[in-house]
């Protein structure tokens, strides 16, 4: 059966464990090693075997991880050109790239990047086809464009951003200059645009839905769950994710 963990979500630390029998992905490891094996345990998992890390984009939440682990795990990490670039001081072994579009397969997963407008070099969502399903993972984005709209189209699962509350963000204690990069094109998606957008999906074979990467200073869980729920048709399954915990454990 697949399994969809999500070990962290949010702007300390970012990785989600995709498990196919034997076989696994991880998505972004902005984590340690420990704390990731750690996440595991609260869910009643393990890293078994980890076939490949994938990575959305070059900032340090989303490859923490990747920095103290050099030799000391085999496996190969796959990133776009434009993120190795940005990586270019990270010591790995396997360092594979992929071009945008480009089907990566591997153990029966089936893996497609789509680029995403966020405020990195290349920056990337992931489609997942495994076991007959089909996941879409979305978590830095600053706007919903036609591309993204068409990819996540048809995923039964989507994990996907709702950072913040616009008038949290505005009256809360951040910079002006952090606030504005933030609400940007490129920045990072509110609650009311995921809402909007998990909207429009639900007409497409959407079943369920993981609200990700919430700002721990301007929004709360409750808010972003209630953009979305008050949105979306019953049937559909919606989760929330933390920073701080292992969850949600998704089996298909």
């Amino acid at each position: 059966n697949l399994r969809i963990l999500t070990l962290a979500s949010g702007s300390q630390g970012n990785a989600i464990l995709i498990k196919s029998g034997r076989h696994s992905l991880l998505i972004d490891f902005g984590i340690s090693l420990r704390k990731l094996k750690i996440r595991l345990s609260e869910l009643n998992e393990e890293l078994n075997s980890l076939d490949a890390i994938f990575l959305s984009h070059e900032h340090s939440d989303h490859i923490r991880g990747l920095q103290h682990l050099s030799g000391k795990i085999d496996v190969p990490v796959f990133a776009t050109e434009g993120t190795w670039d940005r990586l270019s001081w990270l010591n790995w072994d396997a360092k594979e790239r992929f071009k945008c579009g480009e089907r990566i397969k591997l153990n029966g997963f089936d893996v497609q990047a789509f680029r995403v407008p966020h405020d990195a070099e290349e920056p990337v969502g992931f489609v997942i086809e495994a076991e007959g399903k089909r996941l879409a993972i979305a978590t830095d984005l600053g706007s919903v464009n036609g591309l993204v709209r068409e990819r996540l189209k048809g995923a039964e699962l989507v994990i996907l951003e709702s950072n913040h509350d616009p008038e949290m963000l505005l009256k809360g204690p951040y910079p002006w200059d952090l606030k504005q990069r933030i609400l940007s094109r490129k920045g990072h998606l509110s609650n009311q645009d995921c809402a909007s957008l998990l909207t429009e999906l639900q007409h497409y074979g959407l079943n369920k839905a993981v609200l990700a990467h919430l700002s721990e200073e301007n929004n709360t869980p409750e808010l972003a769950y209630k953009t979305s729920r008050e949105l979306l048709e019953p049937h559909i399954e919606l989760f929330i994710t933390s920073q701080k915990k292992a969850g949600p454990k998704i089996e298909f």
